[in-house]
């Protein structure tokens, strides 16, 4: 099946700019975190900038099913440390969300996503023995994904969901959450077994990167990822209805 990029189809309102002529860059060490409020339980939301302007749910800590998302991990690893076959695999798994390719890397690279943990200190991610039951935060991918962002060796595993396939190799339809947001160019989708009890997201968008975690179906994550905004006001952000 012929692969497209990622463009958002909808009109949301989510937007966060860091180009203000009033915003003051803030060194990545003095990193700002706005909290999100309003955001369902449900649902946790991380936005980050290269700049250390960010905005995240209470909850963003949280350590919740990765389901997909951890393949970004394993892919990472591989990019870096496998096999060039295993490489050459890398941007197929994440283009398709091929459950089979990770299955096989995981087995063969055990180590990879404990070693992508500890070198990125992703504190609240947790691998338990299988790619399928890692457990991550949005506060934790969002850090991962600006970190590797200009990373060239990681181009494979970016382009990957850059060119995300409209229908993944299970037939899931990937069209949701933060993909859906304007500007979006990039995304990673994961959805639970039963394709109803979680679902996440997590994509580049023009200046920062966002991911999106909800205890619930698609729509459900596309609905509170959209009902919220980000507006810079002199160095800090705050959340619009």
């Amino acid at each position: 099946m012929k692969s497209r990029p990622r463009h958002a189809k909808r009109n949301a309102t989510l937007s966060l700019s860091v180009a203000a002529a009033a915003l003051v860059v803030v060194p990545v060490a003095q990193a700002v975190t706005v909290p999100l409020q309003g955001v369902p339980d449900r649902t946790q939301i991380s936005v980050q900038t290269p700049v250390g302007i960010n905005a995240a749910t209470p909850n963003a800590n949280e350590s919740r099913p990765a389901l997909s998302l951890s393949k970004l991990y394993l892919g990472y690893w591989v990019l870096h440390h496998g096999a060039p076959e295993d490489q050459a695999k890398v941007e197929q798994m994440i283009r398709f969300s091929d459950d089979n390719i990770a299955t096989e890397l995981d087995r063969k690279y055990p180590q990879a996503i404990p070693e992508v943990i500890a070198q990125f200190g992703l504190t609240t991610t947790h691998y338990n023995g299988f790619w399928g039951n890692t457990t991550t935060s949005t506060n934790d991918m969002t850090t991962f994904l600006q970190a590797i962002a200009m990373d060239p060796v990681a181009w494979p595993l970016i382009n990957g969901m850059r060119t995300a396939s409209p229908v993944a190799a299970d037939g899931y339809h990937q069209d949701y959450g933060t993909a859906t947001l304007p500007g979006i160019w990039a995304t990673k989708f994961g959805w639970s077994d039963d394709r109803q009890s979680v679902h996440a997201t997590a994509s580049y968008g023009p200046g920062f990167v966002i991911a999106a975690n909800t205890d619930g179906p698609s729509e459900q994550l596309t609905q509170d990822v959209q009902a919220v905004r980000v507006v810079p006001d002199l160095g800090s952000a705050a959340l619009v209805p």
